[in-house]
């Protein structure tokens, strides 16, 4: 019998996060000799105090420190904590990928100002603003479905911008407006695509299903796939959706990389349970005995590009 935990955080309490976890728990049922323990991220290491006999770790939060203590007990994580930070901050994503040489829209990441608003410091970024154009793309380096993105026309809606989130770390992109409010997502598990889905807002450049966007299956074609498994190596996941956008030249550029990208509006749109396929290779995978017994790596190696 192979024994794991999902670990979520406990501030997530809304229905379609209970839906979601719901689903990885159903999905345990199609599967034998084979067990899935839900534990809250506030109660994780006085279980594993108790419960020994802990195989694996599906990690469905973001907290990195968290996810290393697990490891640091000689218990995989899926995905790791290593993937988990490369992928939370889109600082690092867009490092890793550009490491990769993994296609992305041109992208600036502002410097740290630990607390203080870069707008008075506008005039020595500006020039790098410029080569990347208006209209722009801003990102918080940290934040989920959408709902730290914002689009700017030009300098005066940037400095209107900069006053509300400018002391965050932020990352600004070129606007790639080829299919306005368009981007397609492709589910990766253990280094091969396995799903792609279209993602379509008529109100909103935002894409996003929480931001108004429709999903819908997609044919998977040969360029999507090959993008998408390079950025899940590149962020070292061995799961991940991928987030795609098209440019006029119908290349395919990666906007994000998710390690814990939510199965059920995909599942709703495609019929794919992805999430029972992500816990069919976890079962699957015997590493994590490996793993148990190699638990050498220092956090230093948190960021080492791996492969």
């Amino acid at each position: 019998m192979k024994q794991g935990i999902i670990v979520t955080n406990i501030t997530q309490t809304s229905p379609r996060f209970r839906k979601q976890v719901d689903s990885f728990l159903f999905a345990t049922n199609r599967l034998k000799n084979f067990k899935l323990t839900e534990v809250k991220a506030s109660n994780v290491i006085k279980y594993l105090e108790v419960n020994k006999d802990i195989d694996f770790c599906l990690f469905w939060d973001k907290d990195i420190y968290l996810a290393r203590l697990i490891e640091e007990k000689g218990i995989k994580t899926y995905n790791s904590s290593r993937a988990i930070a490369l992928c939370d901050d889109k600082g690092l994503t867009y490092q890793a990928l550009k490491t990769y040489k993994v296609k992305t829209p041109n992208t600036f990441v502002f410097s740290l100002t630990y607390n203080e608003n870069i707008n008075q410091y506008l005039d020595e970024i500006m020039p790098s603003l410029v080569l990347l154009g208006f209209p722009l793309v801003i990102k918080e380096r940290f934040g989920s479905f959408g709902e730290q993105v914002y689009l700017v026309n030009d300098v005066e809606e940037l400095k209107q911008l900069l006053t509300k989130v400018g002391d965050r770390p932020l990352l600004a992109q070129t606007y790639i407006d080829y299919e306005k409010g368009v981007d397609y997502r492709v589910y990766v598990i253990n280094g091969k695509a396995v799903l792609a889905v279209k993602r379509e807002n008529k109100d909103d450049f935002r894409s996003n299903v929480n931001q108004g966007g429709v999903m819908s299956e997609v044919f998977l074609d040969k360029k999507m796939e090959e993008v998408a498994t390079k950025a899940a190596k590149a962020t070292q996941c061995v799961y991940a959706g991928v987030d795609l956008i098209k440019d006029e030249a119908g290349n395919y550029l990666v906007l994000e990389v998710n390690s814990n990208a939510r199965t059920i509006n995909a599942y709703e749109a495609s019929g794919f349970d992805v999430a029972y396929h992500y816990l069919k290779f976890i079962n699957e995978d015997n590493d994590f005995k490996e793993f148990a017994r190699n638990i050498k790596y220092n956090i230093k190696d948190l960021f080492k590009r791996k492969g």
